[in-house]
């Protein structure tokens, strides 16, 4: 779907701009350091603000391939109509979850105006990244919600894939 390659697009962008973001004033710390004893003061305010983002980039992409934690168990014992069943509650249950991070966050992004005092950024500017990456993981959801109502063997490609 249209929806889930656009996601993986922005989450991999995501994910290679803030893996650059931490790695590289980080790199730069450690060589300046070893040697000059001198260090970049903002570095770690950089890489505090980028890496929920760096974090949550990975889970939706994670989320997109169905390559999280899962414990398969139960879905091994079940039929493939019951196990569809089972994996849209698991789906309606996670997009639950999302909404409540989404409320949650929503209000902390805008009650928030403490800063990264060194590089002048607001840290809401991090927990934007729960919104957004909640956002992501309930399309993910609906879209997995989709092809279980209208794939009946695309229950079996979520549990083969699925690390157990």
């Amino acid at each position: 779907m249209w929806i889930d390659t656009s996601i993986r697009w922005v989450c991999a962008i995501i994910l290679w701009t803030t893996f650059l973001v931490m790695f590289l004033p980080t790199f730069a710390n450690a060589f300046l350091r070893y040697t000059t004893d001198a260090s970049i003061v903002w570095s770690e305010q950089a890489v505090r603000l980028v890496f929920p983002w760096f974090i949550l980039g990975g889970a939706v992409i994670a989320a997109q391939h169905n390559r999280h934690i899962g414990v398969s168990v139960l879905t091994n014992l079940l039929g493939r109509g019951n196990l569809r069943r089972l994996q849209i509650v698991v789906q309606l249950i996670i997009l639950g979850a999302c909404a409540v991070v989404f409320d949650f966050a929503v209000d902390v992004v805008l009650s928030d105006d403490s800063m990264y005092t060194l590089i002048g950024i607001k840290q809401s500017w991090s927990y934007l990244a729960l919104i957004v990456g909640y956002v992501f993981l309930a399309l993910t959801c609906l879209t997995n919600i989709y092809r279980l109502v209208t794939d009946p063997a695309y229950s079996e490609k979520i549990k083969t894939s699925t690390v157990s």
